[in-house]
Order: structure tokens, then sequence, then C-alpha cells
């Protein structure tokens, strides 16, 4: 497998070839590990994504939630009113495209799509390998204060990763936070010519910030049904439940951003 890398990464003109036309020349499966509420730490969501990408873009995303936007999903549910498109264990994404990155995240029944701050690392002493590739250590601390660490390898030169984390001197393989609520980890790596594109969600919400995506969701854990249309939350009986999924909402501490 590292001498499959080699063959394309360290090859100029085959990377530049493939950024013009907006196609990968790598995808990376990553799995993610997260904690939503760092004191019920026996409750951990796992989901898939990938990353395509070539030293100029890339898009991180869950094939799943591509399938369900552009209505191409097999995955169903059965309701009363017949079998509708499961919806993705994780929605979100990321595109970056000229140095710039544009992330994706659900707020209710929304998707805010804002343009995320880049993370200024520092390059740590420690190395192991990983899947055969020597990596070093860096650690970054994010704009809303969490710290995270990720490993990256120079045996791949394209300087991207998982989610926001990117900008270092080669591929990130892996990235957790300091107290272990979120980690991520590289599953499997080949080449790639897919079409590096941004989801189309079909009426995200465009924001000016970062910080008015954090208002929105800050405000929808006050009053989950803000943002889901303004309907009252309730149960099958009709009670309502909107403070019970708001008591919910406050308890979730763990957030990729």
């Amino acid at each position: 497998m590292k001498s499959i890398l080699y063959s394309f990464c360290l090859i100029p003109g085959f990377i530049t070839l493939s950024a013009q036309n907006n196609k990968a020349v790598m995808e990376v499966n990553y799995e993610t590990k997260m904690i939503s509420d760092s004191l019920s730490r026996d409750k951990v969501n796992i989901y898939a994504s990938t990353l395509l990408c070539n030293n100029m873009e890339s898009v991180y995303f869950s094939r799943e939630a591509k399938s369900f936007y552009n209505g191409t999903s097999k995955e169903t549910i059965s309701t009363n009113a017949g079998a509708i498109p499961k919806y993705p264990k994780s929605v979100g994404s990321v595109y970056k495209t000229n140095e710039k990155l544009l992330v994706s995240l659900p707020v209710g029944k929304y998707i805010f799509t804002y343009e995320e701050p880049k993370l200024q690392w520092e390059i740590l002493k420690d190395t192991k390998d990983i899947k055969g590739f020597k990596t070093r250590l860096a650690k970054a601390i994010t704009d809303t204060g969490d710290i995270y660490f990720a490993w990256f390898t120079n045996d791949i030169e394209i300087p991207d990763g998982p989610f926001r984390f990117k900008g270092l001197s080669g591929l990130v393989l892996e990235v957790y936070n300091k107290n272990k609520t979120i980690e991520i980890y590289a599953t499997e790596i080949k080449k790639s010519d897919e079409l590096i594109e941004p989801l189309n969600y079909g009426n995200d919400v465009k924001t000016k910030s970062k910080q008015q995506f954090l208002e929105a969701r800050k405000n929808y854990t006050e009053n989950p049904s803000m943002y889901n249309g303004n309907l009252k939350i309730v149960d099958s009986n009709g009670n309502d439940r909107t403070k019970i999924m708001s008591d919910r909402l406050k308890k979730m501490n763990t957030f990729l951003d």
C-alpha cells in the first residue's frame, strides 16, 4: 500500500492535472468515535466518513449523507405513511477550496454553512508508526477553546485530514481531543479520481460568520422548536416534549467545531 501511495503522491504533474479537473488523487476513509455527553462516557456514537482530496481541494463527508441528499439512498425506515429514506448518522461536511474551509453542520432540521478558521499547529517531538507510515504529533487549540492532537505523515505530502484538521505538511491519519471524547482514525487509504464537490443540501443556510452558527446552535438548545419549523415537539400521545428535548440537548458538550 505504501509503495502505491508514493507512486501518485510524489508525481507533481499528476497531482496538478487532477487538481485542475477537480478530481481527487486519494480517498481516505475514517471512523469517528464521539461521546456527546462527557459525563456519560459509555454512550459512544460511531460513524464513517470519507475524504476525497488532491493537493489543492478536498471534501470530507458521509457517503450515507451524500446519497440521502442526492435522493439516491436505498436505506429506508418503515412508517405509517410507508417507507421513507433513513436519516444519516452524520450529515456534516467540509469542503476545502482556495484555502477556505466551508463547514456545513445541522441545527435542527436546517444545515448551516460557514467558513471555519484555520488551525494554528504546534509540532511536537512524539513519533509513531500508523499503518506502516511514519507519523509525527501536532497540537492545536481551536477558536472555541478545545485542544486537539493530530498524528500526520509526511510520507503522503497532501496537507489534509478529517473535518477541519488540515494544514499540516502531510496527511492526518489520527485525531483526538484532550479528554478523548472525540477520536478519528483512518481506516482505509486508496487511489481515487472521484470528483471533488461540496454536498448539495438544497437549501442550506449560508452564514456571514461562524459566530452566527454558534448562536443558532445555542438558541436551538434552549428552544428546539425554533429550528424545527417552529413546530411543537410532541410524543405519540400529543404531549409536549420540547423541554425534555431541550434538557437532552443541553447535556451535549462535545463538538467537532
